[in-house]
């Protein structure tokens, strides 16, 4: 007799009921379905294809962007006791790395970089064992149009031609309706391909603009957001400032803070996590570096210290806010300063035709390139697309990073609902959303002071772990690789 999966869902990973989006899929892949999902930050994601390892016999391919993605998902499948995995990554040695191929047909769960599945070794040994599904994690990635653009993500089609897996699966919390057909596209998932998506609407996220208008006001309305006590991530433009205001706000405030960067190294960036989501430390200043993969339920607090550059990254970065359901506030300052320097950051990252032709053509001469410059040079080299098409596409995508910046800046400066017009960006068919006061508001409609006395997000926040944080190098280091 078929148990329910409802049932299922109780007796396997303890949850009374699915969230919106999950048992559709779910079924769609039972009934032989390839699938996209679009579901918000916090959804539940990584669970169906985690659900699905009982359910096929062969090896679960999970493609995925970041090394520190990677390993948690891995963690929390060991701790759940979901089946043999494995993490192939840029840190492993080729000795690490063939000692897991050669394993392959021991485990059910494979992680990989699109970068690392490139390599044609490494499709070789997938295609020895039975492949059950191939999960295509972030697949906002393969879209130009979205914020986190990957060029390797551009190949991932070519390589499911190749390993040619039963079943594929697309996951992502951020997608226009054009970034999901790009996704559609690029993978050449066939038209029978079941689809979800949710809308972004979150009733549990207060939307809250803060409009500045002297240097000095940043930093004064920071403290009674502080003062709350309660979890609070802080996002800042680039890495200077994420290590100068945590400075400052160290001498400001005795609760426990750190900064978090892009320039810190693997394990430090573990630790802090770690830390973070123990609730040792109560504040994080950082980069958009910081949270793609961290699942820290009773986030209460994100601030947007710096302007983020366009709509995606801003549903991304306020998504981590609110995991539990319970209420929290997200905070954007909105100063005409920081919209000039982001923009000089911005041409400052640019190429010219005649620099992308030059890399490729003499790739030892660096010419006058910045790091950013240079790496997102060697990501297309790595993908070894001709290029007359990488100059397209950065072209391209410089464009539109332009039009995404011009059109996130005048939502900043709207007067309607803030949380409708997330919406009707987002979404394929928006709700109508009914303000009131649990909505939005702005600086010009009620003072920052009246809005924190009637939010309850001190009475919100709820402890979310009993377990000791890993502050120990050696437990870090053996949760990072083993």
């Amino acid at each position: 007799m078929t148990v329910p999966l409802t049932d299922e869902l109780q007796q396997r990973f303890g949850y009374q009921q699915f969230r919106p989006g999950q048992a559709e899929i779910i079924a769609a892949l039972l009934a032989g379905q390839d699938a996209i999902a679009v579901l918000p930050t916090g959804s539940g994601k990584s669970l169906l294809y985690q659900f699905m390892a009982p359910h096929l016999s062969g090896l679960i391919l999970v493609v995925s962007p970041l090394i520190s993605l990677m390993s948690d998902q891995a963690l929390r499948i060991r701790n759940a006791h979901l089946g043999p995995v494995a993490v192939l990554n840029s840190q492993l040695t080729p000795r690490e790395k063939q000692q897991i191929l050669r394993q392959l047909a021991q485990y059910k769960f494979l992680f990989v970089a699109p970068e690392t599945l490139q390599q044609p070794f490494i499709q070789q040994a997938i295609k020895r064992v039975p492949l059950a599904l191939f999960v295509v994690d972030e697949a906002h990635c393969i879209s130009s149009w979205g914020p986190d653009f990957r060029p390797s993500y551009l190949l991932l089609g070519q390589v499911r031609r190749q390993l040619q897996p039963p079943l594929t699966l697309a996951l992502t919390a951020t997608a226009t309706p054009r970034v999901f057909q790009d996704i559609q596209r690029e993978l050449a998932l066939p038209a029978t391909t079941a689809h979800y998506r949710a809308s972004v609407n979150r009733s549990n996220l207060f939307l809250r603009l803060e409009r500045i208008t002297q240097p000095a006001d940043k930093n004064a309305r920071l403290e009674p957001l502080l003062a709350l006590g309660v979890p609070t991530l802080i996002y800042v433009a680039t890495r200077h400032q994420a290590e100068t205001l945590t400075q400052y706000l160290q001498l400001k405030t005795a609760r426990p803070i750190a900064y978090y960067h892009g320039g810190l190294s693997g394990i430090e960036r573990y630790r802090i996590q770690q830390l973070f989501l123990q609730d040792q430390l109560g504040i994080i200043v950082a980069t958009n570096a910081f949270g793609m993969g961290i699942d820290k339920s009773n986030l209460r607090l994100v601030i947007h210290y710096d302007l983020p550059a366009n709509f995606e990254n801003y549903l991304q970065e306020i998504g981590r806010a609110g995991r539990d359901g319970q209420l929290a506030l997200t905070v954007i300052f909105v100063d005409e300063l920081d919209f000039a320097k982001q923009g000089q950051r911005i041409k400052n990252s640019q190429l010219t035709s005649t620099e992308i032709q030059n890399f490729f053509a003499h790739p030892d001469d660096r010419q006058q390139l910045n790091d950013g410059q240079l790496g997102v040079l060697a990501a297309y080299a790595q993908t070894q697309l001709p290029v007359a098409q990488v100059n397209d596409i950065l072209q391209q995508t410089s464009r539109l990073r332009a039009q995404q910046r011009q059109a996130f800046w005048q939502f900043l400066n709207s007067k309607t609902c803030l949380r409708q017009q997330l919406c009707d960006y987002f979404d394929e068919q928006p709700p109508v959303i009914q303000h009131d006061q649990q909505c939005c508001s702005q600086s010009d409609q009620e003072s920052l002071t009246t809005l924190l006395q009637r939010l309850p997000l001190v009475e919100a926040t709820v402890k979310n772990s009993s377990e000791p944080p890993l502050t120990d190098l050696k437990t870090v280091l053996a949760k990072l690789f083993d």
